[in-house]
């Protein structure tokens, strides 16, 4: 699965320079809680080639980028991030209830269901009392994704381009539920579109927002 990763972060299409607009309302609306967010430490979880790094330094917070793909975090380097830890999300390097925001946008599902749970423990573990999680999981209802391989409990190897060979995992609502329930205070919705020209294929992902 790591080979898929770094092949990836070797392509020009895994550059993605602008945040996600859902991440930028929520987080704006969290902070609007906090008296001071230079005072806040924030990690963005499957970082990628940065684009939520920038988000998080907007909005005068200490941001760190965590990544399993070592091509994705040269990206972040080359791009000007300094913050950079290699890591794996069942093992986050992290002291107890140390960190206040975790963002993990588009990254948490690639993995099987066995595993969400103990990256979700290890999420619960770091974040200080009241800190907060926001993330994406693919929903069940996606189609785009669920090409290849089907192992089981709708956990798949997808053979999606770039992407082949990584383990993909979608979540129906109850399962959402039943993840999220170490968490307080869970909101959540979802988002869903179809590709141009292509309206068979359908993007789905639950969006959330946790606190411990």
């Amino acid at each position: 699965m790591r080979q898929s990763w770094e092949q990836h972060y070797k392509k020009e299409k895994s550059l993605l320079s602008y945040p996600d607009e859902n991440l930028v309302r929520m987080l704006a609306l969290y902070l609007r809680e906090q008296k001071n967010t230079s005072d806040l430490i924030a990690i963005d979880l499957g970082c990628g080639t940065g684009r939520h790094l920038k988000l998080l330094e907007d909005f005068n917070m200490k941001a760190i980028g965590a990544d399993f793909s070592f091509n994705a975090l040269s990206s972040c380097t080359k791009a000007g991030f300094k913050n950079l830890i290699n890591c794996n999300n069942e093992n986050l390097p992290f002291k107890d209830s140390s960190i206040d925001i975790i963002i993990s946008w588009g990254s948490l599902h690639y993995c099987d269901k066995d595993n969400m749970i103990k990256m979700l423990s290890q999420i619960h573990r770091v974040l200080k009392r009241g800190g907060r999680l926001l993330a994406t999981l693919r929903k069940d209802s996606d189609t785009y994704l669920k090409k290849g391989k089907h192992i089981q409990n709708n956990t798949w190897i997808t053979e999606l381009g770039d992407l082949k060979g990584s383990v993909v995992s979608f979540f129906s609502q109850e399962e959402l539920k039943s993840l999220f329930k170490i968490f307080n205070n869970v909101q959540y919705g979802w988002m869903e579109r179809t590709l141009i020209g292509d309206v068979d294929k359908v993007i789905a992902h639950w969006v959330i927002s946790a606190e411990k």
